[in-house]
């Protein structure tokens, strides 16, 4: 029976303590955040459809130019992996502005007209890049984003700027002023 009672009083130590230990509820939530100001291609940021940077020797992308009935039957050779990717691809050039499509369709062309080892030498740039950290991948792609609009003396300028030079390693600085001579044409 003593027992009994030492374990009662141990239990009733212990959820006391449980209780002591809780904190309030809160009667209000946290005002919300907030949200990070985008800045568009007008006030100097980085415009929206632009930051993606789609590899132009992806097999993707010759699907932009097909018919939706051509695209099925290219889908359907496709295996599952590759045609979830593709039609990912699809659907994100389908959702751009008509000049966001056509700027995207005359980078494919410039690079189907560069020569093979430039066309070599952009796909090894385009997995240099996507093998950078996150952070750096991010700051690469808003550059080149950056770059590709820009008229020709501007692109220079902002390639020679100690701003430039400060922001990126020598390694980034080397795949975006060659991406962007190879791939990024001013449009």
């Amino acid at each position: 029976m003593n027992r009994v009672v030492e374990i009662g009083a141990v239990l009733l130590l212990g959820a006391v303590a449980g209780l002591c230990n809780q904190k309030p509820v809160a009667k209000e939530p946290p005002p919300p955040h907030p949200a990070p100001v985008k800045k568009n291609a007008a006030k100097g940021g980085v415009p929206k459809a632009a930051q993606r940077l789609v590899n132009p020797a992806n097999p993707a992308t010759r699907l932009f130019r097909m018919t939706p009935e051509q695209r099925e039957r290219a889908f359907e050779q496709m295996n599952p992996q590759q045609q979830e990717s593709a039609r990912k691809q699809v659907a994100w050039f389908d959702g751009l502005p008509k000049d966001q499509q056509a700027i995207q369709l005359r980078r494919i062309e410039h690079f189907e007209q560069l020569p093979p080892e430039q066309r070599a030498e952009v796909r090894g740039l385009l997995t240099e890049a996507q093998a950078l950290p996150a952070d750096r991948r991010l700051l690469v792609r808003q550059a080149l984003a950056r770059l590709q609009n820009l008229p020709d003396a501007d692109r220079d300028r902002f390639l020679n700027s100690p701003q430039f030079k400060a922001r990126f390693s020598a390694e980034e600085q080397r795949v975006i002023t060659r991406l962007a001579d190879a791939w990024l044409p001013p449009f």
